[in-house]
């Protein structure tokens, strides 16, 4: 299917620009994309193209701050956790969009740390993590690679502007499972390595050096918010296996899957599946959402 997008320029409270995405039927469940680490909205479109999905839900993504097509400030400030979650809040008033489940993949699965902390009761139906990071913090050296971790150097710091491109190939190549790198198109790639490219060392300094505090996000998932984790068993960026140990036990409602022959950017290497497990995870809770609203009003009435 043909990838028909809304495009929106849209300002956050802080004045930087984001620019934003939407797609399919804003009559069903909305579901908010954002992007990992020097990439960019770009990266979904083999997800937003399948016919089914578009028909299925509202379907928003936007580019990170930082990064591609949004505003790069280069202050401190502009990576306080509670800008992200400025960020956010104006892209769904922008489009309308109402309780949405929150998809981040990479290092934007943080993002929902961020979400919860800016807000009580939280403005998500549940959390999608696609590869992600789960949060800011403790959990990082254990879920990344030291392999990962090693780009972050040269793509921060970097000694020469030879070094700081190639380290974001170097950072590019290991999107997928390796032993399917030499079948992705070179379109593909080149289109990944463009995105890295707007990424700033001084933007990437600031947005990987950021804190905040994961205790909100934590108690919302003690608390019933729903979790699907997805992630590649081949990913060679952050282990699906570690994120798995490490978050299932915080989550009442957590349902996890590790792809198998699949790498870090999961969506793209095969859209099928994770769409297919996307909307059995969201029709599952809005169901459930409904049940619970239902049995409530019986109760009232009684």
């Amino acid at each position: 299917m043909s990838l028909v997008l809304t495009s929106k320029v849209v300002e956050s409270k802080d004045g930087t620009t984001i620019f934003a995405e939407a797609c399919g039927d804003h009559s069903k469940p909305h579901i908010v994309f954002v992007h990992g680490f020097a990439c960019a909205a770009t990266a979904f479109d083999r997800l937003f193209c399948l016919s089914h999905f578009q028909k299925n839900f509202y379907l928003v993504r936007y580019d990170a701050r930082g990064h591609a097509r949004s505003g790069k400030p280069i202050n401190e400030e502009a990576y306080d956790s509670a800008r992200y979650a400025e960020d956010f809040d104006a892209v769904c008033e922008a489009f309308n969009v109402s309780k949405p489940f929150y998809a981040g993949w990479s290092l934007a699965g943080a993002i929902a740390a961020d979400i919860c902390a800016a807000h009580n009761p939280v403005p998500i139906r549940g959390i999608i993590w696609l590869g992600a990071l789960p949060y800011m913090g403790d959990v990082m050296p254990i879920v990344a690679t030291p392999l990962v971790l090693s780009f972050l150097p040269g793509m921060c710091s970097p000694e020469t502007p030879s070094e700081a491109l190639s380290q974001r190939i170097d950072f590019c190549h290991t999107l997928v499972a390796p032993q399917i790198l030499s079948e992705v198109p070179f379109a593909d790639m080149a289109s990944w390595i463009g995105a890295a490219t707007h990424l700033l060392p001084e933007c990437a300094k600031l947005l990987i050096g950021r804190s905040h505090d994961p205790t909100r996000l934590k108690e919302e998932g003690a608390q019933g918010l729903p979790l699907c984790i997805i992630h590649g068993a081949d990913d060679i960026q952050i282990s699906g296996k570690d994120v798995i140990e490490q978050m299932e036990p915080q989550f009442k409602d957590c349902e996890s899957h590790l792809l198998p022959g699949i790498g870090h950017i999961l969506f793209w290497e095969d859209p099928e599946q994770v769409a297919g497990i996307i909307e059995k995870f969201v029709t599952r809770v809005v169901q459930d959402l409904e049940v619970s609203t239902n049995n409530y009003w019986f109760t009232k009435a009684c």
